[in-house]
């Protein structure tokens, strides 16, 4: 279900709010801006507890831990209801046995198995059964936990340690979403109370959360009625609000389920329909403003071949302050531009209609009064010399800014 978010309106606020406000924006200007996306590891990797070392469970558990690697890169539960899983044999590419000790005293220790799975030919298996992929770099996500449990109620806070927070960051690990827990400090206390949480209010939890990441916002409360577990998980990502009520005996299972359709709703929007043909490419022109040394280029370089949405990366213009590429796209624009959006490296100023081989007779030679990216490793592609040729001129130019 998805409701509508709420907007605070300023003129209403009053003078305690306004000096909140006020504080909380000199803080982000004197504070450092943390990045609202980052390149999640380990996504092909998965660790499972095993009772033996024989063959027979080695095998059954591979096989489950392949699935859940399609699930997470996928960014959907359910894939099984649509493709057939693969023998996971043909797709392991390291295994280890570890042993993790035990929490109790005198407990017996857990023996797991760890297993890498081969990231090329999983992402290949996925194009060619025409299943969105979820790329490396993902958007960090915010989580405002309320509990109540007893006459306890409290925040979950990111110095805690609590059995809750851990099995929440195992479920948000299992479907690889980077999340973080806020400080929960005087700061954040002047915009959030446990009430704020409790009732999932958007207003003040987004902005309670911009100190943290310009990313997603979880809300949930959780609490223990006498009988069960219950509470409600709210996703808030851009202007919408998606919203559940769970209950259950297990308060492990009842954050596995908040974080599948969370991490469900996530993979909808970030997830990229990748081509697995080459000839089908889509290609777009760029540029780039602000980019003023050799540094700043190489940083867009090696952002640009991040996105899942890319294939190739191609140098088509340099000028004073401002690069232009060709980019081949394996799935459309607007998946380019969700993730461009979600990260904080790059901001959209404009979609125009130019006539770009004008522009370059007109202009000459490339330029290269402020760049310098005459070495091949500058020249970034997934793709051989002939694919170059697919890289047409466009009549429409993505303009962006470097942040």
């Amino acid at each position: 279900m998805v409701y509508q978010k709420t907007k605070f309106h300023l003129g209403f606020a009053s003078n305690t709010r306004l000096k909140t406000l006020l504080l909380v924006f000199w803080l982000s200007i004197l504070a450092p801006l943390t990045a609202s996306a980052v390149v999640v590891e380990g996504l092909f990797e998965v660790e499972m507890p095993v009772l033996d070392e024989s063959k027979e469970i080695r095998r059954a558990a591979q096989d489950d831990g392949l699935v859940e690697v399609l699930v997470r890169v996928s960014g959907d539960s359910h894939i099984l209801e649509k493709i057939e899983a693969p023998a996971a044999n043909s797709y392991v590419q390291q295994f280890e046995y570890l042993v993790q000790p035990s929490i109790e005293i005198g407990g017996a220790p857990t023996q797991l198995l760890w297993v890498r799975y081969n990231a090329t030919r999983i992402l290949d298996f996925l194009r060619k059964q025409a299943i969105p992929i979820w790329g490396e770099r993902r958007s960090q996500v915010v989580i405002w936990l309320a509990v109540r449990d007893g006459n306890q109620r409290y925040i979950l806070k990111n110095g805690d340690t609590s059995l809750i927070k851990s099995k929440a960051d195992a479920a948000f690990s299992r479907r690889g979403m980077p999340v973080i827990w806020p400080q929960n400090d005087a700061i954040d206390q002047q915009l959030v109370r446990f009430a704020d949480v409790w009732a999932g209010f958007a207003d003040p939890l987004n902005q309670a959360s911009k100190r943290y990441s310009s990313g997603p916002v979880i809300a949930a409360n959780m609490g223990w009625n006498g009988s069960e577990w219950e509470g409600e998980w709210s996703l808030l990502l851009d202007d919408e609000v998606h919203k559940w009520s769970l209950h259950g005996l297990d308060y492990v299972g009842l954050i596995s389920t908040a974080t599948d359709l969370i991490a469900d709703i996530m993979g909808q929007k970030y997830a990229v329909l990748e081509t697995f043909d080459v000839t089908q490419l889509t290609t777009i022109s760029v540029e780039i403003d602000q980019v003023k040394n050799v540094e700043n280029y190489r940083r867009i370089n090696k952002y640009l071949m991040s996105l899942s949405a890319v294939q190739s990366v191609r140098l088509s213009q340099v000028e004073p302050n401002r690069v232009f590429f060709d980019l081949a796209l394996r799935s459309k624009v607007d998946d380019l531009l969700n993730q461009i959006k979600s990260g904080s490296i790059l901001a959209l100023l404009a979609a125009d209609n130019v006539d770009r081989e004008s522009e370059q007779k007109s202009q000459g030679e490339l330029k290269d009064e402020q760049i310098i990216t005459d070495t091949p490793e500058n020249i970034t592609t997934n793709t051989t010399a002939s694919d170059v040729a697919l890289l047409p001129v466009k009549t429409v130019i993505y303009r962006f800014a470097l942040q």
